[in-house]
This record gives C-alpha cells, structure tokens and sequence, in this order.
C-alpha cells in the first residue's frame, strides 16, 4: 500500500471543502463535452466559485499528466489551452472547454509564487470504468481504541469527482493510483461556516478488493493530516 498526505507530491485539480464538476448544458455542448470527457488532467482543481488570482490547483495524481507537465500544488491556473480561468464565471465549465480546445494537448499558463510561468503537456486519455477491480474507502474510525489520538474526517472528492455525505459511507473506488480530497469533520449542525472547515488532499494506492481506514492524525504545525490507519482485505464491490 502507497500513500502520500497533504499537498505534497500531490500537485494539481483539486478544491478546499469542495469542488464543482464539470457540467454542460444543452444540445449544441454535446460534441464538445464528449472531448473534454476524453481526456484526463490527473489533478484536482478549485472550481466552487471564481477567482481573479486564477483557478488553485490541490492536488495531482503521481504520474499522470498534470505532474508529468510540472504542475504543482499552490499553482493558480490562469489558462489552459488558451482559455482563460482567472476570474470567469462559471470555472467547472471554463476548465471543460479548456480541455476540449486542446485535444489531448495541454499548454499552460499559471502563477507560481508570484512569478508567471507557461508550461505544455499531454492530458491523458480518459480511463475506462475498472468494472470489479476495484477496492474501498471509508472515513471512519469505529473500531479505534479510546485512546488513539486520530480523529474522524469526511472524503469529500475522489479524483475530482464529488461523493456522497456524510463520512464514514463506503466508497467503491477503481483500483489504481488516485487523489483523494478529505475534510475536517462537520458536526450536525455545523457550528461555522463550511468555506471554514479546512481540506487536505492525499493520494492512495488502491488495491484490488481491499478496504481503506482513513482518519486525521494531528502534527505540529499542520494541524493534521490524512493517513490510512487499516486496510483490510474485502470483495468489492
């Protein structure tokens, strides 16, 4: 089992408590959403709402295109394909077209500790479905001794994509290297604001048929990071 927490090796499409997906609308968006949905960035991007500082890439995938093209953790995309991002109204849809403009290219243009920067690459090709190969991943820590120091958080994206709350549901997710997005847990009711619940992403080797324990361990300075405290062997889905 591999696994690396925070935004470290972790470098692109992220978001902090939650991301948009990329949505399309309409008939005459068909054809371009089909090529968008044909190729993969490998990163998680902050699509919740615009920013005029640029789009702020979280994490990436270990290998796939993103990390490969030099894109970090921190990076604020201001275009992709010659599309803009910084500031756009609509950012999950901005990032799609920017995509699909490149068809499996990807030329960037981004700000990385105040300096401008452009780099290119090639998005890869969107993986199919893994069918059964596939393993799970829960956010709890029911079976944890009293006396663990490790609280309980909530998986709020998996590669990207939104998944269901609140924690502690079992996500099937295909086999394979993929970046995870976890959040703080939110108590019900909420006591502040959820833009306020800090986010942390971390990337997990998964395997066939085996289940994922994640938790937040506390670290000086960090407040916390995500780690799988069990992984156990079990059919999926």
């Amino acid at each position: 089992m591999r696994w690396h927490a925070g935004l470290s090796r972790a470098c692109l499409l992220a978001l902090l408590c939650g991301c948009g997906m990329v949505a399309g609308q309409a008939v005459a968006q068909t054809a371009r959403q089909a090529t968008a949905a044909a190729f993969d960035l490998g990163a998680v991007i902050d699509v919740r709402r615009s920013d005029p500082a640029g789009l702020r890439v979280l994490a990436v995938t270990p290998g796939a295109a993103a990390e490969r093209a030099g894109l970090r953790a921190g990076d604020r995309l201001q275009s992709i394909n010659g599309q803009a991002l910084a500031g756009v109204a609509r950012p999950a849809e901005a990032l799609s077209r920017a995509l699909a403009a490149g068809n499996g290219g990807l030329d960037v243009e981004l700000v990385r500790g105040g300096q401008p920067m452009r780099i290119t690459g090639t998005a890869d090709p969107r993986r199919a479905p893994a069918g059964t190969r596939c393993g799970k991943v829960v956010a709890t820590i029911e079976g944890l001794p009293a006396s663990s120091d490790v609280r309980a958080l909530d998986i709020t994206q998996i590669e990207g994509r939104s998944v269901p709350l609140p924690g502690g549901q079992r996500h099937a997710v295909p086999a394979g290297t993929r970046a995870i997005i976890t959040r703080e847990r939110v108590p019900q009711p909420a006591t502040r604001p959820l833009s306020t619940y800090q986010s942390k992403a971390f990337v997990l080797e998964i395997e066939p048929d085996t289940t994922y324990y994640v938790g937040a361990k506390p670290v000086a300075g960090a407040g916390w990071v995500p780690f799988v405290w069990q992984s156990l062997k079990e059919a999926c889905p």
